[in-house]
């Protein structure tokens, strides 16, 4: 899993959640009750005498295995049966794992947006910039997928407070992000080559030698190098919109 992409949540990420529930409710009838109305009451439960962590981490083992909004559901029954201070702490720990699961997507998993635009950008040849511009396609997904699932929109990836309408952002951020992705895939299906076409990214005029081809050849491969240097370009732009948007208008990133 170390080098597998992962946009999903995992228990380890839930790891500060689950402590701080365990600590305000430990009664193996809090977590049993709560598990039932939250519809995982069929969480491997632990045999024998268990602390209340131990009986808290198979419930949220199946709200992770269930619907997207499994989770978000069940903290919100968590939440009614906490009190202010319990609620608070409950609060810190969703906001460091929302930290951690968007860098990872944004930073960590993945090298920052900023850093893939700049590795396309900086693309001498046609191999290398098929590898920088599906990076930057699974980037641009991840961070759909934070924006998009009412696990994470709701719950871990959270607008400034200061958005007037934090929802239609979320949804042009997700736009944006399609706009990455659309823009890498043209870019891709131009970086499959011809018979005709070389590696290299210069324009016949600007080699100053024979290639091997004709004439015909040449001005084909010279239309076809500049789409791809424009299609490169209209990724970095809009990657580039994308992690501005985020840096500005999603908290904790």
């Amino acid at each position: 899993m170390a080098d597998q992409v992962r946009e999903e949540l995992t228990i380890a990420d839930l790891g500060p959640v689950v402590d701080a529930v365990a600590q305000a409710l430990r009664a193996e009838s809090q977590v049993e009750s709560i598990a039932s109305l939250s519809g995982v009451g069929h969480a491997r439960w632990p045999s024998g005498q268990a602390g209340a962590k131990e009986r808290w981490i198979p419930v949220f083992e199946a709200a992770l295995e269930g619907a997207p909004e499994t989770l978000a559901f069940l903290l919100r029954n968590i939440r009614q049966d906490l009190g202010d201070q319990s609620r608070a702490k409950l609060a810190a720990a969703l906001r460091e794992v929302r930290i951690s699961c968007i860098a990872r997507v944004t930073r960590a998993a993945h090298p920052e947006l900023g850093d893939q635009a700049e590795e396309l950008l900086a693309a001498s040849s046609v191999p290398e910039m098929t590898e920088a511009a599906r990076n930057l396609r699974m980037t641009a997904l991840g961070v759909r997928r934070l924006l998009m699932r009412p696990l994470l929109s709701e719950t871990f990836l959270q607008l400034d407070p200061s958005i007037p309408d934090p929802e239609w952002r979320r949804l042009e951020l997700a736009d944006l992000a399609v706009d990455v992705v659309t823009a890498a895939d043209y870019l891709l299906s131009l970086l499959v080559a011809p018979s005709f076409a070389s590696t290299s990214l210069v324009l016949a005029t600007e080699a100053g030698t024979d290639r091997g081809h004709g004439p015909s050849d040449d001005e084909a491969l010279d239309r076809l190098t500049r789409r791809r240097l424009d299609a490169r370009s209209s990724a970095v732009r809009r990657a580039m919109r994308l992690l501005a948007g985020l840096r500005r208008d999603v908290a904790n990133v």
